[in-house]
């Protein structure tokens, strides 16, 4: 997974969705969990990690 950084770092200020939408966070599957909750789920098999 590669990140560009400072166009993350430029994009401080919207929101998560935003961020995802434009392709700043490159996963193929959107994390799971709850507004506020300490713990988000992500698939890790679907990501290629496994």
């Amino acid at each position: 997974m590669t990140i560009n950084v400072e166009v993350l770092i430029n994009s401080l200020g919207k929101t998560y969705k935003e961020i995802f939408d434009e392709g700043l966070i490159p996963y193929k599957t959107k994390p799971a969990g709850f507004s506020g909750d300490e713990v988000v789920c992500l698939d890790m098999v679907k990501e290629g990690v496994g």
